[in-house]
């Protein structure tokens, strides 16, 4: 690897950690303030002020830390797979080529072991999706995995988002039944809400406990004020 591809990856990798800063600061720091402020009455001034700068620091540390570790990746499966794909599999044996394969495989997915390597991405941009999985994979287990609320908060948040994601590529693929046109996105919206919010109102009923603390607190203000 050249070294001004090098300079450019490592500007990409710094690019990350403060944008990932920057946007952790500017989304938890008003929510912060809201939540304290509505649900933390009893607390002093001083204690309140704690609590927010406590959540906004740990969720842009946390933000910045992720996408950090995930342009790091992303850049290290970059140079293997430049590795793997740049000795001639001629002047090696069998053993050797297969454990390549292997290798191959587990980086750049069949692709690689069909096509060969692909273009080199621009720095900290994915080559292609086996590398954004692997990447987001490891960011997750070490910083995300870590429990907090405001981990938990985010990863519920996420999975919500992801499910209606692959529906609408399930959909877009054609993949059955999705690709049915009666699963266009009006029509499945309401259907969804509805069962969303039943399940949630007959846990809050009967299963309080199971639900997120804050969510229950938020439901113990509407529902049993």
């Amino acid at each position: 690897m050249q070294e001004h591809d090098l300079v450019s990856e490592v500007k990409a990798i710094l690019a990350g950690l403060l944008g990932g800063g920057k946007y952790g600061v500017k989304i938890r720091l008003p929510h912060a303030l809201v939540m304290t402020l509505l649900f933390r009455r009893n607390l002093s001034a001083q204690d309140k002020l704690k609590i927010i700068l406590k959540s906004t620091f740990e969720h842009s540390k946390n933000l910045a830390s992720f996408a950090a570790i995930y342009k790091v990746s992303l850049f290290a499966l970059k140079w293997v797979s430049t590795k793997l794909h740049a000795s001639p599999s001629e002047k090696h044996g069998i053993l050797f080529n297969i454990g390549r394969s292997i290798a191959i495989l587990l980086v750049d997915g069949p692709h690689g072991l069909q096509h060969g390597r692909i273009n080199s991405s621009d720095p900290g941009i994915a080559e292609h999706t086996q590398h954004a999985a692997i990447a987001g994979f490891l960011g997750g287990y070490s910083i995300w995995g870590k429990y907090s609320s405001i981990n938990y908060q985010i990863v519920l948040y996420l999975t919500s988002r992801i499910l209606t994601g692959l529906i609408l590529l399930a959909r877009e693929k054609r993949i059955k039944p999705f690709h049915l046109d009666k699963l266009s996105f009006d029509k499945v919206y309401p259907i969804k809400a509805a069962f969303v919010w039943a399940t949630v109102m007959a846990l809050f009923e009967s299963y309080p406990h199971v639900l997120h603390p804050s969510l229950k607190k938020s439901m113990d203000e509407v529902y049993r004020s």
